[in-house]
């Protein structure tokens, strides 16, 4: 009775391909958020409830969950977790394969690139034959070589194999998980002086890729003798993509800040861009219709190609080939079927590009602008042309609303990943499309007439001149927009529900707008998922003490949350090395974006060691604390040199100095103590630690920082009975703790933080003193968190499943 009081669902050709790339696509995330089995049980259960309601006809379920399933498969077994190099790192070895990537020297003393491993030689040992696929950073301060490392070339390569970092921390980036999209996982590291060329005959396709190569540098040169710094890179980043010419950093940062970054890196904007102003420029010429259409293919396939093949242009020239080859034999093609079904061919070539970036900011973005642009700008009917008039308010309305429409769609993904929102980014995106569009296309042209000798350089002389103004133009838009007040607004990180959300009402009012259905129930509908969105990011109070530890290798940094939701950091990890980023910016400060924690009550830095200071300025830098507490007004170390400069420029910073016994803050039933042995001597600056009490109710927490024996035995009579979580001093070195200190401390849990070092960090005898403590190491258990309420729960980071458990 039931079923057929049920009207069965109509569903067109163009809804089946959206519907079973969407399909495919949970299949992906299923697996790559590791909950395939729940994915597969709820699918599962939906479609036996929609077959027994007769809602959708049978065949299209069974299609739908084989395709899902086929998602998941590609997912889970054409992606693996480890090769042969994995099972042999950290190893110092010599390897032997080719260049397939683009090599990419947008860090100014290292050059990377992702390399075929044929042969590898480590411990008097070889391997022959294999085929394993590796990231190498070559360093090129000392002897820049890495203008002649050709993409497709061999080379032997000596130098050290390691297993790329994980995500042992909350919101830290896993450069692990995302080396394995690009079927990676391994990374190595060499200087430019250990890389030999090995001679090789190469395939015709490789000598095509690396012709190809060679023939964009050489363009770029071209370029160079009339654009310099910045319009040459961004000249570069538009045409030839982000790894063809690095920008400077000031730049890169005025770009972040204006919403423009996109500009820097070639994208689907340039495609459509490109083939816009061949299809006029053809037109000038008189061509017939289907020679334009044809010529126009070509154009594309050979930017895209140029560009290094990043997923938005693939995308974009994928979308425009087959909508030119539809119109060659008059079918018309549905947008949205149509970016699904590119969509669906790129992922089941690769199924990684799920997680890539570019992947998914081009589809939603595009997504976005094909349901939303249609609604304001009137399209071409068939058989009827648009007057003048016509046109041009669809140019006007198209030039505004576009990057509007682009504004809303990117927003979540923007949080998610960056943790920043461009609050004039529609402004400065609307100034700079026109010049754009010219710049995309005169790049384009005057870049392959510029390998016609001998007046290809003359024209691209000519070319350059005119761009020349409007990539300058480009750039005061972006400096004007990234000075004003609040250009980038810090965010938290949105969850996959509140996202999820977020995108089910852009589309419920696109299809209302639509449909014209403005009805009380469809308004009604509005408010709700507004309501619940925002109510979503409502963050109920937590009266909990909590501690966390972060893991920063052989070196301290502790997030201390009052009750009263007040927070200090003691120490902040490593500086950053080479031209890389300190452990505080991308694990700290990560960690406070990602959390919504913008202010710091207080920094308590408890000597100038790198391992403890040295991220202290990046942290500054985010969040200028209420106080800093430093252990001496003088140090003598790079690190301290640092600090105290950034200090004497922000003197809105309060800067107090150790003194023993100071109670730095109280709440209720809280109470936070400094205390300070004072050593007289330089030379003992690790006695000289900072040690931080925290009395909750009847619980005690004491952080030591690297102060041992010494400073604790002179410190005896201040120091607590039976404390519940002792922070074990110096990474567990030897004779920092004795029995006599033990025996009054007593600890219930003690945490050393501690990673790969070559001092013997723990050293047996401290983890023997402490075989009567329950102990947490982070080179073991990652982050630690401790929970102190009535009772005292220690959690560790869980690198798979993303959360603390216990």
């Amino acid at each position: 009775m039931m079923k057929s009081s049920i009207k069965q669902i109509k569903l067109e050709h163009k809804s089946l391909m959206t519907i079973s790339s969407s399909v495919y696509i949970l299949g992906l995330i299923a697996v790559f958020t590791n909950q395939p089995i729940i994915f597969a049980l709820i699918i599962t259960l939906l479609s036996l409830i929609v077959a027994t309601l007769g809602v959708i006809r049978l065949k299209y379920l069974l299609i739908w969950l084989m395709i899902f399933y086929l998602g998941v498969y590609s997912a889970m077994f054409r992606i693996s977790d480890s090769d042969i190099l994995y099972s042999l790192a950290p190893k110092d070895a010599t390897i032997t394969g080719q260049v397939i990537s683009i090599p990419n020297s947008s860090l100014t003393q290292n050059t990377k690139f992702f390399f075929k491993v044929t042969d590898i030689k480590y411990d008097n040992k070889e391997l022959k034959n294999i085929n394993a696929k590796i990231l190498v950073t070559l360093n090129t301060e000392s002897i820049d070589n890495s203008q002649n490392i050709k993409l497709a070339n061999n080379y032997t390569i000596t130098g050290k194999l390691r297993k790329p970092f994980r995500a042992t921390n909350p919101s830290q980036f896993d450069y692990g998980k995302y080396l394995k999209n690009f079927n990676t996982h391994t990374v190595f590291y060499a200087n430019s002086s250990d890389i030999e060329s090995i001679h090789k005959d190469l395939t015709y396709l490789e000598k095509f890729s690396q012709k190809l190569n060679d023939l964009r540098g050489s363009i770029i040169e071209t370029h160079s003798k009339i654009l310099k710094t910045p319009n040459l890179e961004i000249l570069g980043g538009i045409v030839f993509g982000d790894d063809a010419v690095a920008p400077p950093d000031y730049i890169k940062t005025s770009f972040i800040n204006s919403g423009l970054l996109h500009i820097l890196a070639a994208s689907g904007m340039n495609v459509a861009f490109i083939y816009g102003f061949w299809f006029i420029f053809a037109g000038l010429f008189k061509l017939p219709y289907k020679v334009k259409i044809i010529s126009g293919i070509p154009i594309i396939l050979m930017y895209a190609l140029m560009t290094g093949l990043g997923a938005s242009v693939v995308r974009a020239a994928t979308m425009i080939t087959f909508v030119l080859l539809g119109k060659l034999i008059d079918r018309d093609a549905n947008s949205i079927a149509l970016l699904s079904l590119v969509a669906f061919i790129m992922l089941l070539i690769n199924p990684a590009y799920i997680n890539d970036v570019g992947f998914q900011l081009s589809f939603v973005v595009t997504l976005g602008i094909l349901l939303m642009a249609p609604l304001v700008i009137k399209t071409e009917k068939k058989n009827k042309k648009h007057s003048i008039k016509e046109t041009v308010n669809n140019w006007i309305l198209g030039t505004a609303l576009i990057p509007l429409i682009a504004q809303l769609w990117v927003i979540p993904i923007q949080m998610y990943y960056f943790n920043n929102i461009s609050l004039y980014s529609i402004f400065a995106n609307i100034l700079t499309v026109p010049f754009l569009s010219i710049i995309s296309f005169g790049g384009f042209i005057s870049s392959i007439i510029a390998t016609i000798k001998p007046i290809g350089a003359q024209f691209c002389f000519g070319i350059d001149f005119i761009l020349n103004p409007l990539l300058t133009i480009i750039v005061k838009i972006s400096e004007f927009f990234s000075q004003l007040p609040n250009s980038l607004i810090v965010t938290s990180h949105p969850n996959l529900f509140q996202v999820t959300i977020y995108y089910l009402l852009l589309v419920f009012i696109a299809i209302i707008i639509k449909n014209k259905s403005y009805n009380r129930k469809n308004i009604i509908g509005i408010i709700i998922c507004t309501l619940i969105l925002l109510a979503s990011f409502i963050k109920l109070p937590n009266k909990n003490l909590e501690v966390i530890f972060f893991d920063v290798q052989n070196a301290d940094s502790i997030l201390i949350k009052t009750p009263q939701n007040q927070y200090f950091l003691i120490d902040t990890g490593k500086m950053a090395y080479n031209t890389g980023k300190s452990q505080a910016e991308y694990i700290i400060v990560k960690y406070l974006k990602d959390n919504g924690i913008k202010k710091l009550n207080s920094i308590i830095v408890t000597h100038f060691d790198n391992d403890h200071a040295g991220g202290t300025v990046d942290i500054l830098k985010y969040s200028k604390p209420k106080n800093i507490y430093l252990n001496s007004e003088f140090s003598n170390t790079l690190t301290g040199y640092n600090i105290f400069k950034y200090l004497k420029a922000n003197p809105e910073i309060n800067v107090n100095f150790a003194l023993n016994n100071t109670v730095i803050y109280t709440e209720p039933n809280l109470k936070i103590t400094n205390l300070f042995a004072d050593f007289k001597s330089n030379d003992e600056d690790n006695e000289n630690s900072i040690i931080t009490l925290i009395e909750y109710f009847d619980k005690k927490l004491l952080f030591t920082g690297d102060a041992g024996i010494p400073a604790l035995e002179k410190l005896f009579n201040q120091l607590p009975e039976n404390i519940n979580i002792l922070k074990v001093p110096h990474h567990g070195a030897s004779n920092v703790l004795n029995e006599k200190l033990l025996k009054k401390l007593a600890p219930e849990y003690s945490i050393i933080s501690v990673g790969q070092n070559m001092y013997g960090h723990p050293t047996t005898q401290i983890l023997d003193l402490l075989k009567d403590s329950k102990l947490y190491r982070t080179d073991k258990h990652n982050a630690i968190k401790a929970i102190v309420s009535s009772d005292i729960k220690i959690q560790h980071w869980d690198s798979i499943k993303r959360k603390f458990v216990y």
